[in-house]
Formats: structure tokens, C-alpha cells, sequence
């Protein structure tokens, strides 16, 4: 199967407005249903890696040294001069929630996720913007 980068950038949208149709007027909304917390998670954890894919088809396109982790595919993205300075620095909260939420899902505190789901979901969509502007 060939990578297809409008199916990512389809799917992070989809998530994204998935996520803004959850309850956001307050944490208590958002915790009263389990529901809730489950779904951002899995909407979360799915855009945030469809991004971190779309990031490292770009360095792989781009011939650039083959990160070691989620972050180093944004830190060679940033080096070559694809995402601007202090772009890597920025988005990696976003990359560290979705390592959280694989590896230590157990300790998912759902105030985190509200969070995100609230102040950090503008970050997934300026990291998708930017992503789709890189070009060999």
C-alpha cells in the first residue's frame, strides 16, 4: 500500500472536527462522560500520529538522516529548513501526548486530555499546515 498524504491530512481534519463537536465549556462537562475522555484520547493519539507520519515521509523524501524518535523527525524537518525555527520545540508537547497516551496509558490523567482538547488542538492544525507546504 503507497503512502497518500491527503488521506493524513484527511484524517487529522476529520479528528479535529470530531473533537470540537465534544463538550468544552468546562472540565466538568467534558469529565461527566467517560465517553468523552475516551474519544479525544483515540481522536488525539490518531492525528498526532497521522502528523508524525506525514513528518517522517517528508524527511525520508527529502533524503534527510533517519530520525531516531517522533521529536528528531521534527528537529531534521526544522534543520533543513522545512518547518520554521523553534517549530520542533513548539509542537513537541503534541508528540509527547501521543507517547503518553501509548506508553503510559494507564497514567492518563483526563484534565491532560481536556487540555489539549481545549488549548492544544490549534497546534495539530499549524503543524498539519505546515507539513503540507514541504515539498522535495
Amino acid at each position: 500500500m503507497s503512502f497518500d498524504r491527503t488521506n493524513k491530512a484527511q484524517l487529522v481534519r476529520n479528528n479535529l472536527e470530531k473533537l470540537g463537536r465534544l463538550p468544552q465549556a468546562s472540565y466538568e462537562e467534558f469529565a461527566a462522560d467517560f465517553r468523552n475522555t475516551e474519544a479525544a484520547l483515540h481522536l488525539l493519539q490518531t492525528s498526532i500520529q497521522a502528523l508524525i507520519d506525514l513528518a517522517s515521509r517528508a524527511c525520508a523524501d527529502l533524503g534527510l538522516e533517519t530520525p531516531r524518535t517522533s521529536f528528531e523527525v521534527l528537529e531534521r524537518l526544522e534543520q533543513d529548513g522545512r518547518l520554521p525555527a523553534g517549530a520542533a520545540q513548539r509542537f513537541a508537547p503534541i508528540v509527547g501526548f501521543r507517547n503518553r497516551v501509548v506508553h503510559l496509558y494507564d497514567r492518563i490523567d483526563p484534565q491532560i486530555v481536556f487540555r489539549v482538547v481545549t488549548e492544544r488542538r490549534v497546534d495539530l492544525i499549524d503543524l498539519l499546515d505546515l507539513l503540507l507546504t514541504i515539498r522535495r
